[in-house]
Order: structure tokens, then C-alpha cells, then sequence
């Protein structure tokens, strides 16, 4: 058995899987419980569904087209490819959404009801899936197919020169500056609730909940922000500069599929 087979058999079939369970689970969780039947929670169960997508996709199609070296699927990898950058900017650009979800509830409490009102939120949604579907399919489905390497056991955008612009600002420049975007927005939410509790007085111990609240807050923010930004450099950068397949395989396409799995 092959580098290849042993790569995706221990390492990405078990990470998708886990992927598939957890993301699919708290979709389910979202629907189902009646106190999230909200913005926030509509919203959450958007990201959470494309996470479960993406996961569900690799699970599914890549592991058995490496494991079982299937030739016809790897000829239509890049719709594979397509599948999977959708679901990935769909869970991104949800979680702008409800990064904008919760800036609005803390600087503009009174717009929050009109501005996420439960209609509008169905038509951020549907304008998400519909921006995001239509733009993809001209970039991965026109004007670049992606493509699996055997070398590597990567998935790659073409080696012509439109696909490299595709890949560089159709992927890495558009959702870098999405994720920094995501993450100016938290840091100012934050900063917004911690105006609020100086201007209001609490007790100690209410103080103090609030404060961890506030910390595991921060945490978060920087946690997701740093996962987004280094799974986007890797993907593109790593490659650069070695041409271990080890370590291109698990900058790349393990990260790509391990982010969705940390995000659920």
C-alpha cells in the first residue's frame, strides 16, 4: 500500500468522519430546539449545514476515490473541488452573518429585530447560497477547473495562468480579507459589551461570569481567526517552499478538511 492510501485512510477518512457526525448533529440540534429558532440560530444551522456539506463531500467522494484509486471519479474531481470551495465560502460567509449578528445586537440593540427579523434572515441566507453559488460556478466551473495531484495527494487549481489569478484572488485574497473582516467585527463586539457592563452596575459575582464570558469570547475570536488565516496560507504558501508530500498533504488538504471539523 501506497503513501497515498495510508495518508487518507488514517488520517483523512477519520477526521471527516468526525466532521460528518458533528456537523450534521448540530444542524439537526438547531433545527430541533425551540429557544434557537432565531437569527443567530438560523444562521448558525446555514454555517453548520455547509460544514456538514464539506465534510460529508470528502468523506464520501475523495476518501473512496483515493482508497479505491477510482479513475472516472478522479476525472470529474473538479466538481468535487467546486462542491467543497461552495461549502467552505457558504460556512465563511455565514459566520460574517452572525459576526455581524452579534455586532448589531451590542451597538444597535434597537435595529437588531428589524434588520434580523426572521424574514430577512431567510433572505440572508438564501442571498448567501445564491451570491456565493452563482460566483463559484463561473470561477470553478468557467473559467478554472481544479485538479487532483498524484504527486501530492492534493487538490489544486489548474496550472494555467487564469487559474493562478482565480486561486490568488478568488480565494486567498477575497476570503483572507473576509476573515479579517469577520474578526474586526468581533474584536469591536466585544469592545462594545465591555462599554456596556462599565456603564452598568452589576454584582461581583454577576461581574465575574460575565468577565469568563468576555475571556472564552476573546479566545474564540482569536482561535477561529487564526485557524481560517493559517489553513488559507498553507494551502497556498507551504507548496512554495517544500516538496515534501507529507507535509504538503497535511498543510492542505488535511487542514482544509480539519477547519470545518473544529469549526462544527
Amino acid at each position: 500500500m501506497n503513501e497515498e492510501f495510508y495518508q487518507t485512510a488514517f488520517a483523512l477518512l477519520p477526521i471527516s468522519f468526525i466532521g460528518v457526525v458533528v456537523n450534521w448533529l448540530v444542524f439537526f440540534s438547531f433545527r430541533r430546539i425551540h429557544n434557537l429558532q432565531h437569527s443567530f440560530g438560523h444562521l448558525t444551522a446555514n454555517q453548520s449545514l455547509a460544514d456538514a456539506i464539506h465534510s460529508t463531500t470528502f468523506f464520501f467522494y475523495f476518501c473512496p476515490m483515493v482508497l479505491l484509486d477510482q479513475k472516472t471519479m478522479k476525472s470529474h474531481i473538479h466538481h468535487l473541488v467546486f462542491v467543497v470551495l461552495v461549502c467552505y465560502e457558504l460556512s465563511l460567509y455565514s459566520h460574517l452573518a452572525i459576526s455581524l449578528n452579534r455586532f448589531c445586537a451590542v451597538w444597535f440593540p434597537r435595529s437588531l429585530p428589524i434588520v434580523f427579523s426572521k424574514a430577512n434572515t431567510y433572505r440572508i441566507i438564501i442571498a448567501i447560497w445564491v451570491v456565493i453559488g452563482s460566483l463559484d460556478i463561473w470561477l470553478y466551473e468557467y473559467l478554472c477547473h481544479a485538479i487532483y495531484d498524484e504527486k501530492t495527494h492534493t487538490l489544486e487549481f489548474g496550472k494555467t495562468e487564469l487559474c493562478g489569478l482565480v486561486g490568488w484572488y478568488g480565494d486567498l485574497v477575497k476570503n483572507g480579507c473576509t476573515v479579517i473582516f469577520i474578526v474586526a467585527s468581533d474584536v469591536l463586539t466585544l469592545i462594545g459589551v465591555r462599554r456596556i457592563r462599565s456603564f452598568v452596575n452589576f454584582s461581583d459575582e454577576a461581574q465575574k461570569r460575565i468577565y469568563v464570558r468576555e475571556k472564552r469570547f476573546l479566545k474564540q475570536i482569536v482561535f477561529q481567526g487564526i485557524i481560517f488565516i493559517l489553513e488559507l496560507s498553507t494551502y497556498f504558501f507551504v507548496p512554495q517552499f517544500t516538496h515534501n508530500t507529507l507535509i504538503i498533504f497535511f498543510a492542505t488538504t488535511f487542514s482544509y478538511v480539519t477547519v470545518h471539523v473544529l469549526d462544527g
